[in-house]
């Protein structure tokens, strides 16, 4: 629950921003597929990502990743949208993440332990957070429109759940309070009333 709280403030603060480019390019109907050849996971790199998601963002009062068809939108970005740079970065990731288990407890991520699995994605989230210390900026500002390429594993999974997660329904009208069209404008309406952030 501190985790789902933690996601859902941070988006609230800074809305599709925080997501980064994948957000931006998606807002601004860019085109899904480039002329890059489509990728498709392999079972075990499906069920490592739909475990990863739900890590992140669990099933708690509300619906988590899995069940807000997280896995599907990371499929479709990683295949139809990723550079092959982009691409190679998440792979490894992924590669990373099974070395990490194998080493631990001769297992792949996606058939071991929870420990392991939690301590397998720390070390690759201590990965992104050096490589963003020696890259100051890296990324570039969080309302530009494209994203670095280079930006290590971790870094680029979060960005997919929660890009994924708040634009899907479950999100935008389970985890906020949805309001398409609010039709006016009440600067004093009471937040105690919905509990949740409006979005549209």
């Amino acid at each position: 629950m501190h985790r789902r709280e933690m996601l859902k403030h941070s988006f609230m603060l800074v809305g599709f921003a925080a997501a980064g480019g994948v957000a931006q390019s998606l807002m601004a109907g860019g085109p899904l597929n480039r002329g890059l050849s489509a990728v498709v996971f392999n079972q075990s790199q499906e069920k490592s990502v739909a475990i990863v998601s739900e890590m992140i963002i669990p099933t708690t009062d509300t619906p988590g990743a899995i069940k807000a068809g997280v896995p599907d939108f990371i499929s479709t970005i990683v295949s139809q949208w990723y550079n092959d740079e982009e691409r190679a970065v998440f792979f490894q990731g992924f590669k990373a993440l099974d070395e990490f288990c194998q080493e631990t407890e001769q297992k792949d991520f996606a058939d071991a332990s929870e420990a392991t699995r939690i301590a397998a994605l720390t070390a690759q989230e201590t990965a992104t957070e050096e490589y963003k210390k020696a890259n100051p900026g890296a990324g570039g500002h969080p309302l530009a429109q494209k994203t670095d390429p280079n930006m290590p594993f971790f870094g680029k999974l979060k960005e997919l759940v929660v890009t994924g997660y708040y634009t899907s329904e479950v999100g935008a009208k389970q985890e906020l309070s949805y309001m398409p069209m609010p039709g006016y404008y009440d600067g004093s309406y009471e937040y105690a009333k919905v509990g949740r952030r409006f979005t549209s």
